[in-house]
Protein backbone atom coordinates (compact mmCIF):
# COMPACT_ATOMS: atom_id res chain seq x y z
CA UNK A 1 0.00 0.00 0.00
CA UNK A 2 1.57 3.30 -1.07
CA UNK A 3 0.68 5.06 2.13
CA UNK A 4 2.94 7.44 4.00
CA UNK A 5 0.52 9.43 6.16
CA UNK A 6 -2.93 9.39 7.74
CA UNK A 7 -4.70 12.67 8.47
CA UNK A 8 -7.30 12.73 11.23
CA UNK A 9 -9.99 15.20 12.07
CA UNK A 10 -10.32 15.51 15.85
CA UNK A 11 -13.95 16.13 16.85
CA UNK A 12 -16.04 13.13 15.82
CA UNK A 13 -12.97 11.01 15.06
CA UNK A 14 -10.29 11.20 17.76
CA UNK A 15 -12.59 13.03 20.17
CA UNK A 16 -16.29 12.54 20.80
CA UNK A 17 -18.44 14.46 18.35
CA UNK A 18 -19.74 17.86 19.53
CA UNK A 19 -22.88 17.17 17.47
CA UNK A 20 -24.41 15.24 20.38
CA UNK A 21 -24.04 18.20 22.72
CA UNK A 22 -25.51 20.50 20.09
CA UNK A 23 -28.47 18.15 19.53
CA UNK A 24 -29.13 17.98 23.27
CA UNK A 25 -28.99 21.79 23.52
CA UNK A 26 -31.49 22.09 20.69
CA UNK A 27 -33.81 19.58 22.37
CA UNK A 28 -33.66 21.26 25.78
CA UNK A 29 -34.30 24.70 24.32
CA UNK A 30 -37.01 23.69 21.89
CA UNK A 31 -35.04 24.39 18.72
CA UNK A 32 -35.73 22.31 15.62
CA UNK A 33 -33.12 19.55 15.16
CA UNK A 34 -30.20 20.70 13.05
CA UNK A 35 -30.82 24.41 13.70
CA UNK A 36 -27.27 25.20 14.83
CA UNK A 37 -25.46 23.25 12.13
CA UNK A 38 -27.72 24.66 9.41
CA UNK A 39 -27.01 28.17 10.61
CA UNK A 40 -23.24 27.60 10.65
CA UNK A 41 -23.34 26.19 7.11
CA UNK A 42 -25.64 28.91 5.79
CA UNK A 43 -23.46 31.65 7.33
CA UNK A 44 -20.49 30.42 5.32
CA UNK A 45 -16.93 31.68 5.57
CA UNK A 46 -17.99 35.15 6.70
CA UNK A 47 -20.14 33.93 9.59
CA UNK A 48 -19.15 34.32 13.23
CA UNK A 49 -18.44 30.60 13.63
CA UNK A 50 -16.01 30.49 10.71
CA UNK A 51 -14.32 33.72 11.77
CA UNK A 52 -13.87 32.39 15.31
CA UNK A 53 -12.37 29.13 14.01
CA UNK A 54 -9.87 31.13 11.96
CA UNK A 55 -8.91 33.12 15.07
CA UNK A 56 -10.18 36.37 13.59
CA UNK A 57 -12.40 37.23 16.56
CA UNK A 58 -11.98 36.37 20.27
CA UNK A 59 -14.48 34.30 22.23
CA UNK A 60 -16.26 37.32 23.75
CA UNK A 61 -16.85 38.96 20.37
CA UNK A 62 -17.84 35.66 18.80
CA UNK A 63 -20.52 34.94 21.41
CA UNK A 64 -22.17 38.32 20.79
CA UNK A 65 -21.95 38.04 17.00
CA UNK A 66 -23.20 34.43 16.99
CA UNK A 67 -26.16 35.37 19.17
CA UNK A 68 -26.96 38.32 16.90
CA UNK A 69 -26.93 36.09 13.82
CA UNK A 70 -29.53 33.81 15.39
CA UNK A 71 -31.59 36.82 16.49
CA UNK A 72 -31.64 38.06 12.89
CA UNK A 73 -33.37 34.76 12.04
CA UNK A 74 -35.89 35.22 14.81
CA UNK A 75 -34.20 32.76 17.17
CA UNK A 76 -33.14 33.38 20.76
CA UNK A 77 -30.04 31.30 21.44
CA UNK A 78 -27.86 31.51 24.54
CA UNK A 79 -24.57 31.12 22.70
CA UNK A 80 -22.54 31.18 25.93
CA UNK A 81 -24.45 28.16 27.23
CA UNK A 82 -24.24 26.41 23.86
CA UNK A 83 -20.48 26.78 23.60
CA UNK A 84 -19.97 25.76 27.23
CA UNK A 85 -21.98 22.60 26.54
CA UNK A 86 -19.82 21.88 23.50
CA UNK A 87 -16.60 22.43 25.43
CA UNK A 88 -17.73 20.06 28.20
CA UNK A 89 -18.56 17.37 25.65
CA UNK A 90 -15.01 17.12 24.31
CA UNK A 91 -13.59 13.77 25.41
CA UNK A 92 -10.73 11.74 24.01
CA UNK A 93 -11.39 8.32 22.51
CA UNK A 94 -8.45 6.33 23.95
CA UNK A 95 -8.87 3.42 21.53
CA UNK A 96 -8.48 5.79 18.58
CA UNK A 97 -5.32 7.28 20.04
CA UNK A 98 -3.88 3.79 20.45
CA UNK A 99 -4.47 3.18 16.74
CA UNK A 100 -2.76 6.48 15.91
CA UNK A 101 0.22 5.32 17.96
CA UNK A 102 0.24 1.97 16.15
CA UNK A 103 0.38 3.74 12.80
CA UNK A 104 3.39 5.73 13.93
CA UNK A 105 5.10 2.57 15.12
CA UNK A 106 4.62 1.23 11.60
CA UNK A 107 6.39 4.36 10.28
CA UNK A 108 3.22 5.97 8.96
CA UNK A 109 3.15 9.71 9.71
CA UNK A 110 0.04 11.04 11.44
CA UNK A 111 -1.52 14.48 11.37
CA UNK A 112 -4.39 16.13 13.20
CA UNK A 113 -6.23 18.54 10.92
CA UNK A 114 -8.88 20.32 12.93
CA UNK A 115 -11.18 23.31 13.03
CA UNK A 116 -10.96 24.68 16.56
CA UNK A 117 -11.12 27.92 18.51
CA UNK A 118 -8.58 27.19 21.26
CA UNK A 119 -5.10 25.84 20.41
CA UNK A 120 -4.12 22.51 21.89
CA UNK A 121 -1.00 22.67 24.02
CA UNK A 122 2.29 20.92 23.15
CA UNK A 123 1.59 18.07 25.59
CA UNK A 124 -1.22 15.56 25.83
CA UNK A 125 -3.14 15.09 22.60
CA UNK A 126 -0.54 16.74 20.37
CA UNK A 127 2.19 14.27 21.34
CA UNK A 128 0.36 11.48 19.47
CA UNK A 129 0.71 13.25 16.11
CA UNK A 130 3.67 14.15 13.94
CA UNK A 131 1.84 17.25 12.71
CA UNK A 132 -0.89 19.38 14.31
CA UNK A 133 -2.72 21.78 11.98
CA UNK A 134 -5.28 23.92 13.80
CA UNK A 135 -7.56 26.43 12.12
CA UNK A 136 -7.31 28.97 14.92
CA UNK A 137 -3.51 28.92 14.63
CA UNK A 138 -3.27 28.90 10.83
CA UNK A 139 -5.97 31.47 10.08
CA UNK A 140 -7.69 29.12 7.64
CA UNK A 141 -10.19 26.31 8.18
CA UNK A 142 -11.68 23.26 6.53
CA UNK A 143 -12.97 23.15 3.85
CA UNK A 144 -10.71 25.99 2.64
CA UNK A 145 -8.03 24.36 0.43
CA UNK A 146 -5.11 26.20 2.04
CA UNK A 147 -5.34 24.32 5.32
CA UNK A 148 -5.02 20.98 3.51
CA UNK A 149 -1.97 22.23 1.63
CA UNK A 150 -0.38 23.32 4.92
CA UNK A 151 -0.94 19.85 6.33
CA UNK A 152 0.59 18.10 3.32
CA UNK A 153 3.59 20.43 3.28
CA UNK A 154 4.34 19.78 6.96
CA UNK A 155 3.97 16.05 6.51
CA UNK A 156 6.25 16.22 3.48
CA UNK A 157 4.12 13.84 1.44
CA UNK A 158 2.01 13.93 -1.71
CA UNK A 159 -1.77 13.92 -1.45
CA UNK A 160 -1.87 10.51 -3.17
CA UNK A 161 0.15 9.09 -0.26
CA UNK A 162 -2.46 10.10 2.35
CA UNK A 163 -5.71 8.86 3.77
CA UNK A 164 -7.93 11.39 5.55
CA UNK A 165 -10.57 10.62 8.18
CA UNK A 166 -13.32 13.17 8.88
CA UNK A 167 -16.91 12.93 10.09
CA UNK A 168 -18.13 15.74 7.82
CA UNK A 169 -18.46 15.06 4.11
CA UNK A 170 -17.88 18.68 3.00
CA UNK A 171 -14.49 18.61 4.75
CA UNK A 172 -13.45 15.56 2.74
CA UNK A 173 -14.28 17.00 -0.69
CA UNK A 174 -11.16 19.22 -0.96
CA UNK A 175 -9.00 16.32 0.21
CA UNK A 176 -10.39 14.08 -2.53
CA UNK A 177 -9.95 16.85 -5.10
CA UNK A 178 -6.28 17.05 -4.15
CA UNK A 179 -5.84 13.30 -4.55
CA UNK A 180 -6.16 11.99 -1.01
CA UNK A 181 -8.08 8.86 -0.22
CA UNK A 182 -10.87 9.69 2.24
CA UNK A 183 -12.94 7.96 4.90
CA UNK A 184 -16.17 9.49 6.17
CA UNK A 185 -16.44 8.57 9.82
CA UNK A 186 -19.90 7.56 11.01
CA UNK A 187 -18.97 6.03 14.37
CA UNK A 188 -15.97 5.31 16.55
CA UNK A 189 -16.19 1.59 15.78
CA UNK A 190 -16.31 2.20 12.03
CA UNK A 191 -13.28 4.50 12.24
CA UNK A 192 -11.37 1.90 14.24
CA UNK A 193 -12.22 -0.80 11.71
CA UNK A 194 -10.95 1.37 8.85
CA UNK A 195 -7.66 2.10 10.62
CA UNK A 196 -7.26 -1.60 11.47
CA UNK A 197 -7.75 -2.35 7.77
CA UNK A 198 -4.94 0.05 6.92
CA UNK A 199 -2.66 -1.54 9.51
CA UNK A 200 -3.43 -5.01 8.17
CA UNK A 201 -2.24 -4.24 4.64
CA UNK A 202 0.89 -2.29 5.57
CA UNK A 203 4.08 -4.10 4.72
Amino acid sequence: MSLRAVVFDLGGVILDSPLRAIAEFEHVHGLPPGTVNAHVVDSGSDGAWARHERGEIPRSEFLVAFRSEFAARGLEVDTDELMSDIDRSIRVRPAMLELVDRLRRREVATAALTNNWTPFGPDGLAEHFDVMVESVVEGTRKPEPRIYRICLERLGVAASQCVMFDDLGPNLKPARAMGMRTVKVTSEQQAMTEVERILAVLK
